[in-house]
């Protein structure tokens, strides 16, 4: 297995797009953690980025910011108007305003949810722990691509929807491969697609995060001792089996508060927590809400899309 077979593997599902407008002095247009990962591409104007306690990123016209899931988030303008209110809507525009904005006085940015899955396995995506962002230059090949789509969705018609989702794929599989290149931290998981054992590990945590997982049921399942593979796995994608085995239930399980009316013990047993007490008690500590507190906040927050 190489990184080759999984980036011509991907499959890409594109949810519509929204086109926001932040405009005024340190206007912010605060987002909630989504149960998918988010893309935004600036299309004018200048601000920041603020990612949950991270410090803030300076942004601008062609920069690109793909976040996983659950990660809360800002826009935040740092141009004048005489209306400092954020506004987002269908992209329903032309395309001189979509890709201008309102002037230099906006920031602008079209943003959607995109979920990227590999041979059924979905929320890929998400073992992205640090967001990728990237400035993008005129002429790129990312931001050319990205312009494309827009020209589409902007005027939609015969086969727009296939076309911006293969525009799409393009943008996604140029920054994993770029971030790789570079050797950035956010896509270590990748470097698992070159050790067939550790590929194997991670497809069976995705695939059945429910199933009663261990070291040593994983490390028997890949034909590695325990140790040899704990010590393997930690180095390939940067956290322990169990540890990251944790992570895709408490994922699988916000995806499901978030778009199921399921009691929270029948969430619970869906991704391997026989206790609801422990469940709610590893929930909390991973999002900060107990889960029903986290399914009332997350239904009754407007959608960004």
């Amino acid at each position: 297995m190489t990184i080759d077979h999984i980036l011509e593997a991907i499959d890409i599902n594109l949810k519509p797009f929204a086109f926001c407008e932040i405009r005024g002095a340190s206007a912010t247009l605060a987002l909630p953690g989504q149960t998918q990962a988010i893309l935004h591409y600036i299309t004018s104007g200048a601000g920041e980025i603020v990612i949950g306690k991270r410090p803030s990123q300076q942004i601008s016209t062609g920069a690109i910011i793909l976040l996983p899931a659950h990660q809360h988030h800002s826009l935040i303008s740092a141009t004048e108007s005489s209306t400092p209110l954020p506004q987002c809507r269908p992209i329903d525009a032309s395309l001189d305003h979509l890709l201008s904005g309102t002037g230099v006085q906006t920031l602008t940015a079209v943003c959607g949810l995109v979920d990227v899955s590999y041979r059924g396995i979905t929320g890929l995506l998400n073992l992205i722990q640090t967001p990728l962002i990237a400035q993008l230059e005129p002429g790129d090949r990312v931001r050319n691509a990205m312009d494309e789509m827009l020209l589409e969705l902007a005027n939609p018609t015969v086969g727009t929807r296939a076309l911006a989702r293969s525009l799409l794929e393009q943008c996604v599989i140029m920054l994993l491969r770029r971030h790789h290149l570079e050797g950035h931290k956010s896509v270590e998981w990748l470097r698992g697609a070159e050790d067939q054992q550790m590929w194997d590990a991670l497809q069976y945590i995705l695939n059945k995060p429910q199933s009663h997982h261990t070291v040593e049921s994983l490390a028997d399942k890949v034909g590695m001792s325990r140790a040899s593979f704990a010590e393997k796995f930690k180095k390939i994608y940067g956290t322990s089996p169990i540890e990251l085995l944790r992570s895709v239930r408490l994922q699988r399980a916000a995806e499901l508060l978030a778009s199921t009316d399921f009691p929270i013990k029948v969430i619970a047993s869906k991704v391997g927590y026989q206790s609801r007490s422990y469940f709610t008690r590893a929930f909390e500590t991973e999002f900060g809400k107990a889960p029903d507190t986290y399914r009332k906040t997350i239904k009754g927050e407007p959608s960004l899309l």
